[in-house]
């Protein structure tokens, strides 16, 4: 199996995608949340997941780059959602030297199914990022299965990353951090000026589906700003495209 660095040009052979990346970049400027990533995986028609499963859509070269992704970052971040969907690891699967990321769930409402669903490697961290307006009860029972970190809700009593985020980095030393979704946990995070850089493999597939049911990489408003992403790379592997953008920072982002 060949992958390729298409662009930049010129095009070359290399052994795995984004083997070479540095997160943060170098020269990103200081501030106060973390340097933040999102990955995701989607058909030619933009779905996201097949019978409720992103991890059935790509392939294995996918999965290797998504575990590739993890290895350069503090901590994976994904959505309650995102695991009541599907059973699912957040690590490395052969982390060698490497530490493994800290595992972030996030929850408004503390619906987490952890024993069911968080395949835990060893080694690794587990934190519940929750909404602050979730009963106590909730809090005291989230905690015997994992430490919380109570978050600010904004006003509709879901987590307000704006203000999590710089807490991660500060109380927990998250200094970049992956997303991998869903599309809710996605939309919140770019309307709110919060990702840096969108890492999207698109898999040579057509799946089709209703409109409705059918998850895309953002779900939620049109966003306030509309922003155009820059283009920093292209992979190629057996028909899979790799693509990577940067999101161009704003008067308003949050730093």
């Amino acid at each position: 199996m060949k992958i390729v660095g298409l662009y930049p040009p010129p095009a070359r052979e290399v052994s795995a995608v984004y083997e070479d990346l540095e997160l943060p970049p170098a020269g990103r400027r200081e501030g106060a949340r973390p340097y933040v990533i999102t990955n995701t995986v989607s058909s030619v028609d933009g779905r996201t997941t097949l019978e409720g499963r992103a991890a059935a859509i790509g392939s294995r070269t996918d999965r290797r780059t998504m575990r590739t992704l993890r290895s350069k970052v503090d901590a994976v971040m994904i959505g309650a959602g995102t695991l009541r969907a599907e059973k699912l690891s957040l690590g490395l699967d052969d982390p060698d030297d490497l530490p493994q990321p800290l595992a972030i769930i996030v929850t408004d409402s503390g619906e987490v199914p952890l024993e069911e669903h968080l395949i835990v490697d060893e080694g690794q961290e587990v934190l519940i990022l929750l909404s602050d307006a979730a009963p106590g009860r909730v809090v005291e029972r989230l905690r015997t299965l994992a430490p919380v970190m109570k978050a600010p809700a904004d006003s509709t009593g879901a987590v307000d990353l704006a203000r999590a985020l710089p807490a991660l980095e500060a109380e927990r030393g998250v200094g970049s951090l992956l997303v991998e979704g869903g599309p809710g946990l996605n939309h919140a995070l770019i309307s709110r000026n919060l990702v840096d850089e969108l890492f999207l493999t698109v898999a040579p597939r057509l799946l089709g589906g209703s409109a409705e049911r059918t998850l895309t990489l953002l779900r939620g408003p049109t966003l306030p700003a509309r922003p155009t992403l820059d283009l920093v790379s292209i992979h190629l592997a057996d028909g899979e495209l790799y693509l990577r953008y940067s999101i161009p920072r704003t008067p308003s982002r949050a730093w």
